[in-house]
């Protein structure tokens, strides 16, 4: 029985990292709605104050490469899951899909969700509500504020509802803050999304705010939310919860300012902007160019992420799943296709390399600065150009962020091989056959995403796994699905030069690393040989040699490691890994 699970461009699975314990921090969500690129001060704004925010950006690190989706309900459903939003059905998100909220619940922590849910068809559908998709507390609005109103639910029951718009902001800061200070259990670590109702279509301000800023109607509720967000981030001081959570501060999608839009919407006070900036961006909300799709995002996390940082990396709301299983322990589901990936280290300082592309939905590709739409590129109704040809679009983002020289005629070959990538992208098929007993689950922890794979070879009494990977530093784990161990279990490692190895099984870390035939071994060693391909062993520390003439070869062989079989008791239910290689890319 073979099984060969790939670690590649289309498929990443996510796992805690190996070394020492999750951080477990408190994860703080705070997400507005049809907020522009430009609306804040600290992204290019000159005429909305907003200090608190400003402020969380100097104390944090500020994202001008943020992803998110296009529009409300597919923006929730893919923060929620890390999937696509055409995996994961948008405003009709089954109650199948499975959220962080419920993986981290399960993990310890207490969690809620405090505003605009709007993933199951605005109905109370309860086994698509949030109680019932992983949140312990929930007080909002399961829709929109379309016609001027909101009607809200606390945990699955009906809670009245409400026309005042100009409230909404400081009421669900407030129901924010009563969760903290009298419903948060302090021995439990949480998780708080707070998703604003706020700053779409039917925009008010409250009398203390209204008329105040440079800005308009739109300006005066940029202000109060900065406000507001200002004074729930106090009470994380006062609780001295502030360097135990991480804060992140996004939008769903970027701002509704076409004409077809505003030109026809009633029930604003005449005569006022309701839409945002999108600054350098081209079009808004619905749109597959970057206004509709790059938002602002600031993340903070005092003394871990690093502070008065910008970062140009590739970053989404997708990825916040898989992130979060490496942060606060838990794992990411391995029975369906997670579009996100880990960006633990990008957060913290560790790295400046993010997502190498990401997928605009039913639209195209960004992979590095390269953006790719295909002729039939989803527009939502009123968001569509006119003057638009359906042709293929390639835009150097480098150069030309506001994607007006299209560039495809100069670029066949990147076109044909972006559009070849979206396809991939856009498929709902991840193909892994598998043996029953064992699930693999790998981690590409190296500087490039290249391809890293366990085989299985499995029979009665023995089993073999076969780990290679071509960047030569990653992780990965074996599972244990059902009934025992085989008798023997064989780890062979075909990389040139194993110098580092760890094995963690059964609550105990091991070294793997190779140091030649006769070296001395400590007790938290196992043994290793250096075998050719018939399992004779070879001389020396490394599979590369040199001749007298200095050219390297590489030798036929691999490392061996047999699992000593004392380990494998009955709650040992994993053997996890993590390599590096001294040939390493």
């Amino acid at each position: 029985m073979k099984v060969v699970i790939s670690l590649c461009a289309v498929v990443l699975f996510a796992i805690p990292v190996l070394e020492g314990k999750p951080l477990r921090p408190n994860i703080l969500i705070i997400f507005t709605d049809d907020q522009g690129y430009a609306d804040l001060a600290c992204y290019g704004n000159k005429k909305n104050k907003t200090p608190r925010l400003d402020q969380l950006a100097k104390e944090g690190t500020r994202f001008t490469s943020f992803y998110s989706q296009t529009v409300c309900g597919p923006s929730r459903s893919a923060l929620l899951t890390g999937r696509q939003p055409l995996r994961s059905g948008g405003w009709g998100m089954p109650a199948s899909e499975i959220t962080w909220a419920e993986l981290a619940r399960k993990a310890g922590y207490q969690t809620a969700c405090i505003g605009k849910w709007d993933v199951s068809n605005r109905k109370p559908i309860v086994d698509r509500m949030p109680n019932a998709q992983g949140f312990d507390y929930y007080f909002g609005a399961l829709g929109a504020n379309d016609n001027g109103s909101v009607q809200f639910h606390e945990n699955n029951r009906a809670a009245g509802s409400s026309r005042d718009m100009g409230g909404l902001v400081r009421l669900y800061t407030e129901k924010s803050i009563d969760f903290l200070k009298n419903k948060r259990d302090s021995a439990k670590p949480f998780m708080l999304y707070l998703a604003h109702t706020m700053m779409h279509t039917i925009i008010d301000a409250s009398p203390s705010f209204r008329g105040k800023s440079e800005g308009g109607l739109y300006g005066d509720v940029v202000e109060e939310f900065d406000h507001e967000t200002g004074r729930l981030l106090d009470v994380l001081d006062d609780l001295n919860l502030s360097e135990t959570t991480l804060v992140i501060y996004t939008s769903d999608n970027g701002p509704w300012n076409q004409d077809k839009y505003t030109k026809r919407k009633r029930g604003h006070p005449e005569g006022s902007v309701f839409w945002g900036e999108a600054g350098p961006l081209r079009n808004g909300k619905g749109s597959p160019y970057e206004a509709g799709y790059r938002l602002p995002c600031i993340v903070r996390w005092p003394g871990k992420v690093p502070a008065n940082r910008t970062s140009d990396a590739m970053f989404a709301s997708i990825d916040f799943l898989p992130t979060f299983a490496s942060l606060c322990g838990f794992e990411a589901p391995d029975d369906r296709q997670i579009d996100g990936i880990d960006q633990t280290e990008l957060l913290l300082g560790k790295t400046e390399k993010g997502r190498d592309y990401f997928y605009f939905n039913r639209a195209g590709v960004r992979k590095g600065k390269w953006k790719y739409l295909r002729p039939n590129a989803h527009f939502h109704g009123y968001a569509v150009e006119d003057g638009r040809k359906k042709i293929d679009e390639l835009y150097d983002l480098e150069e030309d962020l506001g994607e007006r020289n299209n560039l495809a005629d100069k670029h066949p070959d990147l076109v044909l091989e972006l559009k070849e990538l979206t396809k991939q992208l856009e498929s709902k098929r991840v193909t892994v056959d598998e043996p029953t007993q064992f699930q693999i689950r790998l981690k590409d922890r190296g500087p490039q995403r290249e391809c890293a794979s366990i085989k299985v070879n499995a029979g009665q009494e023995a089993v073999i796994f076969e780990v290679s990977d071509q960047s030569g530093i990653g992780s990965g784990s074996i599972h244990l699905r059902n009934g025992r161990w085989p008798e023997k279990v064989v780890l062979r490692v075909l990389l040139s030069g194993l110098e580092g190895f760890e094995i963690k099984v059964g609550g105990k870390t091991f070294s793997g690393a190779y140091h030649g035939e006769g070296a001395p071994r400590r007790d938290n060693c196992l043994p290793v040989r250096m075998l050719d391909t018939g399992g004779r062993p070879l001389s020396g520390r490394y599979l590369i040699e040199s001749d007298k003439s200095g050219v390297t070869n590489r030798r036929e062989g691999y490392y061996e490691i047999e699992v000593p079989q004392a380990l494998l008791n009955s709650e040992a239910r994993a053997i996890e890994l993590s390599w590096v290689d001294f040939y390493r890319r």
